[in-house]
């Protein structure tokens, strides 16, 4: 017989043997192992825990002839998680202190009863593990603590909480909302997202939200104005829908030129307004760029504006496009002439 003490251990952490038979462990002894595996068995035949202590009992018979072994079961909490691993790390040491082993063998019925196998190494080695699981049902069970484990630690952490659980919830609020229609909702907010991931988007959009957020609680007048900014332009967007709706069995220059056509004023003036806001509260501003910036965006808008109408009535004459590149260029060299000057 060799010369090694070997601990053949079986773990019920979610302590079923305290809730059905009203037994705390540890519990110690072929005996008292055999006896609490038949109850165990008799009060629920499908309960695999009865599983585990017959096999932890073949085991230790198995290996009692060749070292001296000793067999063991510790019982957890029904809550699982810290309170059960600090029941099992009690009742380990306790074993330990009746029965010093060199080594143990470690019996359990799933991927759950596993979780503990660093407690267990940080009291004594472990030489191997063998677990029990009916075979009908081993896919199922480790499939289960799989999705379990991926669920928990997703809600854990709020940036894949947000991407596997947020996006779903809104699309599933879109559609119990809009009906039908909430699928191209959906769809355009799936799409969008896809975008900014795509093209590495996220840190404007979180600019935007910061800045809006500062302005809320420091700069209350540039808040102010990006309301009224955020108003005008879905304004913008509802007039150059409207307009799209005749358009868009077109063809598709045809249709985005209706869109500017009825919205691209109201985009000037939006983006003119929150430009105004956010260079009005700033303390260390220049006069200049709070002119020049807006004579910018005037002008190429005039040159959009009349280049969107030829596109959609090729038969009106070209003078006004030309007209509105010449004045852009005007608004042009005025904004370089104010920056300049300052």
């Amino acid at each position: 017989m060799a010369k090694d003490k070997i601990l053949v251990m079986s773990v019920d952490r979610d302590d079923d043997i305290g809730r059905k038979l009203n037994i705390r462990g540890p519990l110690m002894g072929r005996e008292s192992v055999l006896k609490v595996a038949t109850n165990l068995s008799l009060k629920d035949p499908e309960d695999s825990d009865s599983n585990a202590l017959f096999g932890t009992i073949k085991l230790f018979e198995e290996l009692k002839g060749k070292y001296q072994a000793e067999i063991a079961v510790l019982t957890g909490h029904m809550n699982r998680g810290i309170d059960a691993d600090r029941e099992i790390a009690k009742q380990l040491k306790k074993v330990l202190d009746k029965k010093p082993s060199d080594f143990v063998v470690l019996v359990t019925d799933g991927a759950d009863d596993e979780h503990i196998i660093p407690i267990v190494q940080s009291h004594i080695p472990i030489l191997s593990v063998k677990r029990i699981i009916v075979k009908q049902s081993e896919r199922l069970e480790s499939g289960y603590y799989k999705i379990r484990d991926f669920i928990k630690e997703t809600l854990e952490n709020p940036k894949f909480a947000r991407l596997v659980f947020g996006l779903p919830a809104i699309a599933l609020l879109l559609y119990a909302l809009l009906g039908e229609t909430g699928w191209r909702v959906i769809v355009g907010v799936v799409g969008a997202y896809l975008f900014i991931r795509g093209f590495k988007l996220e840190g404007y959009i979180f600019g935007v939200f910061n800045e809006f957020k500062e302005s809320f609680t420091k700069r209350r007048f540039a808040f102010f104005m990006y309301i009224v900014a955020i108003a005008v332009t879905a304004l913008a967007v509802y007039r150059g829908y409207n307009s799209v709706i005749d358009f868009i069995n077109i063809g598709l220059f045809e249709a985005t030129s209706a869109f500017l056509i009825a919205s691209v004023y109201f985009f000037w003036i939006a983006g003119t307004i929150a430009w105004l806001g956010k260079s009005i509260s700033i303390k260390k501003r220049k006069t200049s760029r709070i002119a020049s910036v807006p004579l910018f965006g005037l002008a190429a808008t005039l040159v959009i504006y009349n280049a969107s109408e030829i596109i959609l009535n090729p038969e009106i004459s070209t003078f006004n496009f030309i007209l509105s590149i010449a004045l852009g260029f005007v608004l042009a060299f005025m904004a370089v002439a104010i920056e300049a000057a300052d």
